[in-house]
């Protein structure tokens, strides 16, 4: 199994103008590889080049990750 360098770190934000269509750290042009790091109950998107492994995330972009929430007596509690 291969680590990746900077593996289990937070992924570097990356400002995005007009479009992302390469690298911010190498420049290499073939798109990108998607990772899911988990926070909380939602997965962030987190973008990984195919060239030199640079890991970066580009704001806010979460999924759910279908886990249900915990019981919270104040709102789940009946009349």
């Amino acid at each position: 199994m291969r680590v990746e360098k900077g593996k289990g770190e937070a992924p570097e934000n990356v400002r995005v103008g007009e479009e992302l269509s390469s690298c911010p750290r190498c420049g290499a042009e073939r798109g990108f590889h998607v990772s899911f790091r988990r926070v909380d109950r939602t997965l962030a998107v987190v973008l990984v080049c195919p060239s030199c492994g640079f890991r970066f995330a580009v704001g806010e972009w979460l999924i759910p990750t279908g886990e249900p929430r915990p019981h919270d007596p104040k709102i789940d509690s009946g009349p």
